[in-house]
C-alpha cells in the first residue's frame, strides 16, 4: 500500500499531465474530423454554386449574341431606311 501511496506521490503530476495531453489530442481529433466534414460539405457547396454561375454565365452569353445580332439587324434596317430616304430627296429635286 505505501508503494502505491508513493507511485501516485512521485509519478502523480506526471499521469495528470499525460491524461490533459491525451484528452486535448482526442477533443482535437474530434474538432479535426468535425471540420474537415464541414469543409467538405462548404466545397461541395461551393461547386454547386460554380455550376449555377457557370450556367448563368453561359445563359449571359448567348443574351449577348442575342442582342449583338439585333442590334445588327437594327442597323442594317436604319441604313436601309436612310437609303431609301435618299433616294426619295434625290427624285423630289
Amino acid at each position: 500500500m505505501e508503494q502505491i501511496v508513493q507511485m501516485i506521490a512521485n509519478y502523480g503530476v506526471t499521469f495528470v499531465i499525460v491524461a490533459i495531453f491525451l484528452w486535448d489530442y482526442i477533443a482535437n481529433k474530434k474538432k479535426t474530423a468535425e471540420n474537415q466534414e464541414t469543409i467538405k460539405n462548404t466545397l461541395a457547396t461551393v461547386d454547386k454554386t460554380n455550376n449555377t454561375i457557370a450556367s448563368c454565365l453561359k445563359e449571359m452569353q448567348q443574351q449577348n449574341l442575342n442582342t449583338a445580332k439585333s442590334l445588327e439587324l437594327l442597323q442594317q434596317q436604319m441604313e436601309n431606311t436612310d437609303k431609301k430616304i435618299d433616294i426619295l430627296i434625290e427624285r423630289g429635286n
